[in-house]
């Protein structure tokens, strides 16, 4: 039988009836293709088709189906090895397992009493399992802002999010047991400064702001006192409000000489006091906390921390109040690691101006959404008189 094939189909052990039989040309004789030199000849003189006899030599093979090897699931993100809803139950049970361990060890210190170091660890271990399982859970609990007298959520902040930070650089789960261990004591000094001033309502008066300041140097103190302290869970507790530019204190550091971990400290340390409400001053938004953060890249803060430090928490992180492109207002309460432009939000005011009696959840990066939506400004909730935390609970539970 014969047939005409394109020049690309034809193969060692075919027999080529003629060049081309398109074109009537019969300028090569009849032959068995025996080797690809054969087959080069052919193409080279410019022929497109040649007719092959599938009785004297090979036929052109059958098509086969492809078949298509299935997709492998894309890897999950660093830290979201676990659903966000899911991981938020256990890191609010982890935050207070963690909270109640760690007064306690700041109690024993300020009467005097010595560290319990296994506790610390202990701790660290259980933050570090969350962060590891879903970041986005423990930095959102983040918001939690009690007052107690040795700032133990304020610490514990301030780990998750040196956590996160170093998360996004690669850590692995060993390094970053004995990073939130030391995180946990970055302010551990303060034990040692006087009640009088650790609790004052108002602003520091001079000489109060020295005494505070000495927090710092306390905590070395402290921790070189305290067996199995890593040279990096000292230079967290000491190097945590130097600055990039030489104007923190207590050495007056700058640039390198400031230690990695005590870079992401200082700018976690920042985030979280500017989130924080005091008796003189209302607590910044987080969305502006960042801005003003980012806006201090290479004066107080190294630029590739503060851009690690806002990969980490997002554009919008949760708890921020913004109105979309819709006309609606309403509260991000789950971020979106794949894209910070497009976490959840749950819609508190409608398109009309009418407030929602419970949140309207709308995830800005579903392709299957009805209507589209952008996030386009973030809003001061305060100027709303909307309470976040309750509209928090109300989306997540």
């Amino acid at each position: 039988m014969k047939k005409i094939i394109q020049i690309s189909r034809l193969e060692v052990g075919m027999y080529v009836e003629s060049d081309d039989a398109a074109s009537g040309k019969r300028s090569l004789k009849a032959r068995l293709i025996s080797g690809q030199d054969q087959i080069q000849q052919l193409k080279a003189a410019g022929l497109s088709q040649v007719t092959i006899d599938t009785e004297k030599g090979k036929d052109v093979p059958k098509k086969q189906a492809v078949v298509k090897a299935p997709k492998k699931p894309k890897p999950k993100p660093a830290g979201r090895k676990v659903p966000y809803r899911e991981e938020l139950k256990q890191a609010r049970a982890t935050r207070g397992v963690v909270s109640k361990a760690l007064r306690g060890v700041m109690e024993d210190v300020a009467l005097g009493g010595s560290m319990d170091k296994s506790k610390l660890d202990a701790a660290g271990k259980l933050i570090t399992r969350s962060v590891f399982r879903n970041v986005d859970a423990m930095v959102g609990l983040t918001r939690i802002k009690e007052q107690d007298p040795y700032t133990a959520t304020h610490c514990i902040n301030v780990c998750v999010l040196v956590l996160a930070v170093a998360l996004s650089e690669g850590i692995n789960e060993s390094d970053a047991e004995m990073l939130a261990t030391a995180a946990l004591l970055h302010d551990v000094g303060k034990t040692r400064v006087p009640l009088e001033v650790l609790n004052k309502p108002g602003r520091f008066e001079p000489h109060e702001l020295a005494e505070m300041r000495k927090h710092t140097l306390h905590g070395e103190d402290i921790l070189k006192e305290m067996p199995g302290v890593t040279d990096n869970i000292l230079y967290i507790a000491t190097q945590h409000h130097e600055m990039f530019d030489g104007t923190g204190y207590p050495h007056s550091l700058t640039g390198d000489e400031i230690n990695r971990f005590g870079q992401m400290t200082a700018v976690a340390d920042v985030y979280d006091a500017l989130t924080s409400a005091r008796v003189y001053k209302p607590a910044m938004p987080p969305h502006f906390a960042l801005s003003l953060i980012y806006s201090n890249r290479d004066t107080e803060f190294r630029s590739d921390v503060v851009d690690l430090f806002v990969k980490s928490l997002g554009l919008y992180p949760v708890g921020s109040l913004v109105i979309l492109d819709s006309g609606e207002v309403g509260v991000v309460c789950e971020p979106n690691p794949g894209n910070t432009r497009e976490p959840k939000v749950g819609v508190v005011i409608t398109r009309f101006k009418k407030r929602r009696p419970t949140p309207l959840v709308v995830d800005l990066a579903d392709p299957h959404a009805t209507e589209e939506r952008k996030i386009v400004k973030v809003l001061d909730p305060s100027k709303y008189k909307i309470d976040v935390d309750k509209i928090l609970k109300m989306t997540t539970g």
